[in-house]
């Protein structure tokens, strides 16, 4: 009877690990049950949990599809027959993704601006959450409102995004010419294509909060922050116009043959890459950092000041 006590004791935890609800996994100021969350929801709390699972399962299928495709052209070609519905899918899936931005920023920046309007910051201020919890737990209610929306243009883009991107660096480097080279290349724009529909949300989020921060005014902080949406998707589609006019130069210094152009051309196709890594992946990651640090500082000194 004792003997059986430990086993009995380990099958009871792993119940209590599989019955545990996907919120707790987590952070808290991104659940939905947080407090600062909840207040701003409404009956949005509801929502569910988003299923990862099955964006990974489709990535892992063109993961395959192209490691196998290096050995085997004929199975990225047989991926690919998808090709024409992914060009009628993804514009419109990137309309609905402008759409979600748009209103994730604007109900961000009118969260935080009714906070300083009403004078509320100093009650959220006495709560044992910090500061930057409390500008994440705002970023994450407006995130929350268009999560249905969020997880299924991810699911679209897993699914019809790569083979456009297949088509579109096949188009510049042939497949069977260039060897793993290319392959490589699809998965790692694949990668930072996905990464970018997780990381944006947030970014637009918390400049919304930054700009709610001060300007309390609740239509100019929304429509600042909708300009600044605009801004960026304009910057962004300038780089990589930049990005492929680099590419194009390095192909042709390419096709003179000479040591010197291969040189060339390879620094080109390098600085392009690069290009796109830090203006698509490092500058969702690194604007949320510092406005979190700016508009922390600079509330708390004010807040002292008052």
């Amino acid at each position: 009877m004792t003997a059986d006590a430990p086993g009995r004791l380990s099958a009871l935890q792993r119940i209590n690990a599989d019955d545990r609800s996907p919120m707790e996994s987590l952070p808290y100021w991104a659940r939905a049950t947080n407090p600062i969350v909840r207040r701003h929801l409404g009956l949005y709390w509801r929502t569910l949990p988003p299923e990862f699972e099955p964006i990974f399962y489709i990535c892992g299928f063109w993961l395959v599809a192209l490691l196998v495709g290096i050995v085997f052209p004929f199975v990225t070609d047989l991926a690919t027959t998808v090709i024409v519905v992914s060009v009628l899918v993804i514009p419109v899936g990137m309309i609905f993704y402008l759409r979600a931005l748009l209103s994730i920023a604007a109900n961000a920046a009118a969260a935080m601006a009714d906070e300083i309007r009403n004078n509320t910051m100093h009650l959220l201020m006495s709560t044992p959450m910090s500061l930057e919890q409390i500008f994440l737990g705002k970023v994450a209610s407006a995130i929350w409102r268009k999560m249905d929306d969020l997880i299924l243009i991810v699911q679209g883009a897993a699914i019809f995004g790569p083979p456009l991107i297949i088509m579109h660096y096949a188009g510049l480097f042939p497949l069977r010419e260039s060897g793993p080279a290319t392959y490589l290349l699809i998965i790692a724009m694949t990668i930072t294509a996905l990464l970018r529909l997780v990381l944006e949300p947030l970014m637009v989020g918390m400049v919304g909060v930054g700009i709610g921060a001060f300007v309390p005014f609740r239509a100019i902080a929304i429509t600042s922050s909708l300009a600044w949406v605009a801004f960026y998707f304009i910057l962004i589609n300038m780089l990589q116009q930049l990005n492929l006019q680099n590419l194009s130069a390095a192909l042709d210094l390419a096709r003179e043959a000479s040591d010197a152009a291969m040189a060339a051309a390879n620094m080109r196709v390098a600085l392009a890459l690069a290009l796109t890594v830090v203006v698509e992946l490092a500058l969702p990651v690194l604007l949320p950092y510092a406005l979190i640090r700016l508009v922390s500082s600079l509330l708390a000194r004010q807040m002292r000041a008052n």
